[in-house]
């Protein structure tokens, strides 16, 4: 028996499962990148006329709501989008259909370590790019990723835009210029946070012109339903009849849907979110950088990241948590960084107050 489950599970020990932080705590919860405002009032509307039937019989119909939806938001033909159980099992199906044992992945360094257990578990080869640090700027180093694709000859690469967590976005002309220029190369645009600034690429036109690129999406963002699971994306036909192989088989939840459709809808509901949530973000960076050693790199995202020299960052989050706030601490290079989800406008004022005394009280010496 234990030979047998020696060769059987043997190969995946030291392997470990991604997880989140666990929390039973329902406030102040800055930590999980999540929409704090809450869905629209509209998903809630259709979530009260759920019927019988949308729980007992399997959705049948020819078309799907959801993807008819999608196409008229974003102008990009139904046979194009692809539907999931979240940005995360999107990702997931990429690297199951897209790759095998052996094969080389190019991620992004720091970035979501979800990427390096989906790798792992497929037995792929590992590197990485650097996001690079400036004093006033996250940013991507296109030579260097331009170097890396030709010396390491990735079957996927991934670029998350926004960056997580540094917050910071590609210029399309360089993610268009890397997909026309590598097209042996399948990129994995991760768009998790898409919503959240001005967004400018022609999307329709990427995947109607390449075989290699294909956008990931959520509804866990921007449209404040991270519970039900909905991610989304767009790819060529081409690329979505592989990737069909590994999509949910009987779609995704019908109720669900339709919520994430009446989401779709309410256009009002968000702008007025969204604007609310960049002027909160942008005023939370002019307050923090008035501190001493303290900076804010610019977003694109629902969250900063925050640079803090001299400081004991550890510290600082235990002593935000002891005030109710959960806040991330990366410690990937030799400099100590936080990253805060931007929440609602009474929360970040009461969050900045808080912060004007725990981090001086953290000066290291």
């Amino acid at each position: 028996m234990d030979r047998t489950s020696s060769r059987i599970t043997g190969r995946y020990e030291g392997i470990t499962r991604y997880a989140g932080v666990p929390t039973e705590q329902l406030t102040g919860r800055l930590h999980y990148n999540e929409n704090l405002y809450g869905p629209s009032p509209k998903c809630l509307e259709t979530l009260a006329r759920t019927t019988p039937e949308d729980l007992c019989l399997y959705e049948s119909g020819a078309r799907d709501d959801l993807t008819d939806a999608l196409a008229e938001k974003f102008g990009v033909p139904a046979e194009c989008i692809f539907t999931g159980n979240g940005s995360a099992e999107n990702l997931r199906s990429v690297m199951n259909i897209f790759t095998k044992a052996g094969d080389t992945v190019l991620l992004p360094d720091p970035g979501w370590s979800y990427y390096t257990g989906l790798a792992d578990c497929r037995f792929l080869n590992v590197e990485r790019f650097p996001i690079v640090e400036t004093q006033q700027a996250c940013v991507f180093d296109l030579a260097d990723i331009r170097d890396r694709i030709t010396r390491l000859k990735p079957a996927v690469t991934v670029i998350a835009s926004p960056a997580m967590p540094t917050g910071n976005a590609m210029a399309d002309d360089d993610l268009e210029g890397l997909v026309r220029d590598f097209p042996d190369v399948l990129f994995v645009v991760d768009e998790a946070y898409y919503g959240f600034r001005d967004y400018t690429l022609d999307v329709a036109r990427m995947i109607t012109t390449y075989d290699n690129v294909l956008f990931s999406r959520t509804f866990s963002k921007y449209y404040g339903l991270a519970n039900l699971r909905i991610g989304y994306g767009f790819c060529s036909e081409a690329l979505k009849k592989v990737l069909w192989l590994d999509l949910p088989l009987h779609r995704l939840p019908h109720i669900g849907k339709r919520m994430a459709v009446a989401a779709l809808k309410d256009t009002e509901y968000y702008d007025r979110v969204t604007e609310k949530l960049i002027a909160s973000r942008e005023q939370f960076r002019r307050d923090l950088n008035a501190l001493p050693d303290v900076y804010v790199y610019p977003s694109d995202a629902n969250f900063v990241y925050i640079r803090l020299s001299g400081y004991d960052v550890l510290r600082i989050k235990e002593e935000a948590g002891k005030r109710g706030y959960l806040i991330r601490v990366f410690d990937g290079n030799a400099q100590k960084h936080l990253r805060i989800t931007i929440g609602t406008p009474a929360l970040m004022a009461d969050l900045t107050e808080a912060l004007k005394e725990i981090i001086p009280a953290a000066r290291i010496g």
